[in-house]
Formats: C-alpha cells, sequence, structure tokens
C-alpha cells in the first residue's frame, strides 16, 4: 500500500507540473525534462536603483531539451542593455552586451521518491570580453502542496580589459578574475497544481583580487501559474542590506547592485 501511494504521488506530481523543471524564477529545482521534451522559455530581468539613474534589463532566450537517463541541456542567446548617467550627472549612455550559454544538468534523487531530491548543475557563458563559470548544488523537496529548493552556487568571471601603466605609451591586456558564492532559497505553497505563491532568498557574495568585497542579501514574492503547454514564473527581490560591510559603507550595495530585481520567465513546452 505505502509503495502504491508513493507512486500515486509521484505520478500526480508528474501530470501536474508537465514537463516544466522549474516553478521558481530564480532557484533551481532537481527535476529535468523527459527525453525528447522540448521547452522554449524567455527570461527578462529589470534592474533598477543605484547611487545615481540606473537600469539594466537582461534578456535571455532559452531552449532546454529532456536527454533521458536522468540528464536535460539547454542553450541560450543572451542580450543585456544598461541605461545609466554618465560621470558628470549631464547626459544618459546605453550599453549592449550579448551573450551565448550552455547548461547541463544531471538529476541525482527525486524529490517526491527519495528523502530529497538532488542535481548537479553546470553552465558556461561566452560574451565579447567575458567569459562565465557557473556551477550549482541543487537540493529540494516536495511535501504535498509545499515545495522546498536550495541551491549553493559558485561561479568564475573572467573578464578583459585594457589598462594603460604608467610609463608606457599603449594599454595592456589584463585578465580580471572575479569568483561568486551564492545561495538561494525558495517556499512555493500551491493553491492549485496549477497555481502557486511563495518567496525567494538570495545571498551574492563577490570575491575579487583576494578579497570578499560584499555579501548582498535579497528576498521577495514569487508567483507560479502554467498551463496545458505553458507556465509563468514572476519574482519581485529587493536588497534587503549588506552583511559584509567594508568600512565607512552603506546598508546596501549599490556599486555592483541595484535596490531592486524584478523577473518573469514564460515558457512554453513542445
Amino acid at each position: 500500500m505505502k509503495k502504491l501511494l508513493t507512486i500515486a504521488i509521484i505520478l500526480l506530481t508528474a501530470l501536474n507540473i508537465k514537463a516544466q523543471d522549474r516553478v521558481f524564477s530564480r532557484t533551481y529545482q532537481s527535476t529535468v525534462l523527459p527525453a525528447g521534451s522540448l521547452d522554449l522559455e524567455y527570461w527578462a530581468t529589470s534592474r533598477a536603483g543605484r547611487e545615481q539613474f540606473y537600469h539594466r534589463l537582461d534578456q535571455r532566450l532559452e531552449m532546454e531539451i529532456g536527454l533521458g537517463r536522468n540528464w536535460q541541456t539547454a542553450f541560450y542567446l543572451n542580450l543585456s542593455s544598461t541605461t545609466q548617467l554618465n560621470e558628470d550627472g549631464t547626459a544618459f549612455t546605453t550599453s549592449f552586451s550579448p551573450g551565448v550559454s550552455n547548461e547541463w544538468k544531471w538529476k541525482m534523487t527525486d524529490p517526491v521518491a527519495n528523502a530529497l531530491g538532488s542535481a548537479l548543475y553546470g553552465e558556461f557563458t561566452v560574451k565579447p570580453r567575458e567569459i562565465e563559470f557557473e556551477a550549482k548544488l541543487i537540493l529540494d523537496k516536495r511535501m504535498k502542496n509545499t515545495l522546498l529548493a536550495y541551491n549553493l552556487v559558485g561561479e568564475l568571471e573572467l573578464e578583459y580589459e585594457l589598462e594603460l601603466e604608467p610609463g608606457h605609451e599603449k594599454p595592456e591586456l589584463e585578465r580580471e578574475k572575479e569568483y561568486v558564492v551564492e545561495q538561494d532559497f525558495g517556499l512555493m505553497q500551491f493553491l492549485k497544481p496549477n497555481l502557486g505563491v511563495g518567496f525567494e532568498v538570495r545571498n551574492h557574495n563577490e570575491i575579487a583580487h583576494g578579497e570578499w568585497e560584499h555579501s548582498a542579501l535579497f528576498a521577495g514574492p514569487s508567483i507560479h501559474w502554467s498551463g496545458k503547454n505553458w507556465f509563468i514564473n514572476f519574482n519581485i527581490l529587493p536588497q534587503l542590506t549588506n552583511l559584509k560591510k567594508a568600512e565607512g559603507a552603506g546598508n546596501l550595495v549599490l556599486d555592483e547592485h541595484e535596490k531592486v530585481e524584478t523577473r518573469v520567465l514564460v515558457a512554453f513546452t513542445f
């Protein structure tokens, strides 16, 4: 009887989430797409509010493919546009940064059938002057109408810049390394099989030149809504505080991050 109940829960869960592998806007789950399934996803992330006027819009078009044997992969086209005041505050400047990404995810255990769901995730991104490597440990648990998820994230960013050294006639090419350690947490309560409300927490830590620069904490509400072959995830994430303040720094990190981030993710399954 217990085995039959477990199988029934797994089947109902699979029917409720169809082929989708996520209900949060930022926090990943261990679920992967079935073999042969394809999701087409559009992301839009608005980042607003720094010391002066600043707005950045990150857009991603993702094609996600289920490979079977608990594996899936995805390919992204990325485009970021940033508008801000110039240094003397007299005019706006707008810049664009394109990029491409490839991700791989391997599901190790199931969030319903096992005590804890788990997966490993890797992503590689190339931009005109930057290369990024990202790895995630994904843990989650589905308990009736409640879903909990946690991600431990590590990133390596390599950025290439031209630096003019004193005594040199022309700038030299320099490679800057930056490390990121991030923790993401999500809780989703399903009011209906296709409608959930919850919240997400993000703790972003940056390490550059061997120094831990800051620890920005974000938290805000999330909504998930799905239909037969589509789903929408929405999240608002205001910055709450900086847990690692340098001497003389304010309560928020407003040089590397923004006061509020808003993300919408729309997906269709084929």
